[in-house]
């Protein structure tokens, strides 16, 4: 969020933790009661091949598993970022990174890979989600005969908006808004190999 831009009020972050039960107590959620954490967000790619360096080297993350599934022909690249302290697994896959994978602490990002788009020349890519008829017809991203938009974006934390854009930018990463750009400043967006927006938030002093 960038600064300057308030979130929901205290009292409905609250509300938002518990659910109301029937007689007006509160109740526990079905996440709290079983430990829910988040554990993975998947984004369709065309090519792992340009997605997984993508990540790697623009973003710093890692391939810490994988699956192929042969008679459905896709594939799944499960990717983290390195915390300090915490080891990855040696090898991928193996026993080891799947164990890893699901006992992780943290976020993972799935890239799905269905078997022969990176090589099909009428394979037109995916949709981001930001695209869609729902917008402006003077918008750039107004579909005339799309969907109404749906999934927005990523998000990475870093300590300066303005150098990590330059640099992602002067390293060939397009961007879709730079900090300067648009109603909303000091934030951007890049794109990754298949259009995928990736927010490039602040980091506030002191965070992790």
């Amino acid at each position: 969020r960038p600064r300057g831009v308030s979130g929901p009020p205290r009292s409905q972050r609250a509300s938002a933790r518990a659910v109301s039960a029937p007689d007006g107590a509160m109740a526990m959620s079905i996440g709290k009661k079983y430990n829910a954490s988040l554990q993975q967000c998947m984004l369709r790619i065309k090519d792992p091949k340009v997605s997984v360096p993508f990540y790697e080297k623009h973003f710093g993350m890692k391939l810490v598993h994988k699956y192929d599934f042969p008679a459905f022909k896709f594939s799944l690249y499960f990717m983290e970022m390195p915390r300090d302290g915490h080891a990855l697994p040696a090898e991928v896959p193996s026993p080891e990174s799947e164990k890893y994978l699901w006992t992780m602490p943290g976020c993972s990002l799935e890239l799905t890979h269905n078997w022969g788009t990176e090589s099909d020349p009428d394979f037109k890519g995916y949709w981001s989600g930001n695209h869609g008829k729902d917008l402006p017809e003077s918008s750039p991203l107004y579909m005339k005969d799309g969907p109404n938009r749906g999934f927005g974006h990523i998000a990475f934390n870093v300590d300066d908006v303005y150098a990590t854009s330059a640099e992602l930018e002067k390293n060939g990463v397009r961007l879709q808004k730079r900090p300067d750009e648009g109603r909303m400043k000091g934030l951007a967006f890049a794109l990754d190999p298949d259009g995928y927006w990736i927010e490039i938030v602040q980091r506030e002093a002191g965070g992790l």
